[in-house]
């Protein structure tokens, strides 16, 4: 008998660790509703805490009301927590992100359209300074002085005066041009050089290695303008069939600059991806061509798994016949490092109702601080929007959660201590901490969507030891579920610790 009541207890102890085990292991959220018509995606850290957060631009939707960037804080280990959004008169789509006013903090650019009648001057360049996470200024635009959609925007160092320059190209005005930065993060008025096409795309990069970021820009034709102090130098690169999309990258680890541009063959929807190898910044004469058969969206090219060369990421939006569903996949060209892409992989990244439903362009970083990129898509309808995240496994292969531990997750400060105990616990949990001086102190928990569940510390608080009660009640005192929640430590508006823990009932 006595063995029988072992043997159960045994059994019981069991279950409760694979339960623990199932729960700490389980899919942590990789999709994040997020406004309407969300249209593109930027990562950066915004508030210098050491991760990565999402930056969504939108465009206007009339159902709403409302266009702008929607922001999404990484609270550690790649979970986020929607945390601002701004508005601006007809949306901010095209959402790009750089240093432009040099105070270490990355400021959000993308092509503004204003509601002045005036024949020119009614789209401009918007600027939303940031002046430290949630603190971002009011949005500042220089004026472009054209009233062609200019969609295409991008940045580069092209003067060599270690201020990033803005760069754009307009398809329907067949023109590019620039946007000089002072130093300050004030803008010059635009210098366009006009074309005879319509450009797909625009690019910048150092083809030369001479330090300054050269400009290529793609269409009809595929144009590469060096900068030189004085002036550009004109390079026809290609003239083919209409090239939709242009990136500058090293894809043979040769240390030079190579183009990469998407070719769209209209009959049935096939698509080149072309390399064109720089042997020295003059001559692109060896590409390398890859047939690929989706009608893909735009590529970003990263390297993937840390083997120095970089891959090309596209999405794709199938919708079945018969089905009330769209189907959005990510492919990715890993690189053969011969000068060759492998055949692409294809992960399902969004399941969703056909009505509207695009993915846009990737975006890739290390969301999850496990130094691998993982890749951020944009799901985009009139109805509903979200950004999706697969999470790089350290082998270049995508999964749907993050990839690194809390602990390992956290900012090292030796005078900072954070734990709880119980761990599991039910129903409270007692969160101890120390400050090495006096300090505003902010302790707040999250669910698994990174969706804030309880403010527990807002406050100004003595250097020493701290200790409180968590009841497992959300801000409105309800009860929480069941499941793993993390606790966020800021200590001075800085991050200093991320960990979870597990509620069992």
């Amino acid at each position: 008998m006595l063995n029988k009541v072992k043997s159960r207890s045994s059994r019981k102890y069991v279950i409760l660790l694979f339960l623990m085990l199932f729960i700490f292991s389980t899919t942590f959220a990789s999709e994040y509703t997020v406004p309407r018509a969300a249209y593109s995606v930027y990562a950066e850290d915004l508030d210098l805490d050491g991760n990565k957060d999402i930056v969504v631009g939108h465009k206007y939707n009339s159902q709403t009301d409302w266009g702008g960037v929607s922001i999404l804080e990484n609270i550690g280990e790649g979970v986020f927590d929607f945390s601002d959004s701004l508005y601006f008169i007809n949306g901010f789509a095209y959402v790009n992100g750089e240093y432009l006013d040099n105070n270490n903090y990355i400021d959000i650019f993308s092509q503004y359209v204003s509601n002045d009648p005036a024949p020119i001057n009614n789209r401009f360049i918007g600027i939303v300074y940031n002046y430290g996470f949630q603190s971002f200024n009011n949005i500042i635009y220089f004026p472009l002085n054209t009233r062609e959609p200019v969609h295409d925007i991008t940045s580069g160092d092209i003067d060599n005066d270690n201020n990033i320059d803005i760069v754009v190209a307009s398809h329907n005005g067949q023109f590019w041009g620039i946007l000089y930065n002072d130093g300050t993060g004030q803008f010059s008025l635009p210098e366009y050089t006009f074309v005879d096409y319509y450009p797909g795309g625009i690019a910048c990069g150092d083809l030369n290695n001479d330090d300054r970021d050269d400009i290529v820009v793609c269409g009809l034709k595929l144009e590469a303008y060096l900068s030189y102090p004085d002036s550009f130098q004109y390079i026809l690169v290609d003239e083919t069939s209409y090239m939709g999309n242009v990136k500058i990258a090293d894809m043979n680890n040769d240390g030079f600059n190579d183009i990469i541009t998407e070719t769209w063959y209209v009959p049935g929807h096939y698509k080149d991806i072309s390399i064109y190898f720089n042997n020295g910044g003059v001559n692109f004469n060896d590409v390398y061509v890859k047939v690929v058969e989706e009608a893909a969206s735009e590529l970003f090219v990263a390297d993937l798994n840390n083997d120095n060369y970089p891959d090309i990421i596209y999405n794709v939006s199938y919708s079945y016949p018969n089905s009330l569903y769209e189907i959005t996949h990510t492919y990715i060209l890993f690189n053969n490092e011969d000068n060759t892409l492998q055949d692409p992989v294809n992960y399902q990244t969004y399941l969703g109702t056909s009505e509207y439903v695009t993915s846009f362009k990737s975006f890739a970083a290390d969301v999850d601080n496990n130094s691998w990129k993982d890749i951020i898509t944009v799901n985009y309808s009139y109805n509903v929007s979200s950004i999706h995240i697969l999470y790089n496994d350290s082998t270049g292969n995508f999964i749907e959660e993050p990839q690194t531990s809390i602990e390992n997750n956290e900012i090292q400060n030796p005078n900072v201590k954070l734990s709880n105990y119980p761990n599991p616990f039910n129903p409270e949990t007692k969160i101890g901490f120390s400050i090495p001086e006096d300090s505003k102190v902010n302790l707040t928990i999250y669910n698994i969507k990174g969706q804030k569940v309880r403010a527990l510390i807002k406050d100004q608080l003595e250097k020493g030891f701290h200790e409180i009660i968590w009841n497992s009640k959300d801000n409105n005192g309800k009860s929480v579920a069941s499941g793993v929640y993390f606790y966020k430590f800021d200590v001075n508006g800085k991050t200093k610790g991320v960990k979870k823990m597990l509620l069992l009932k």
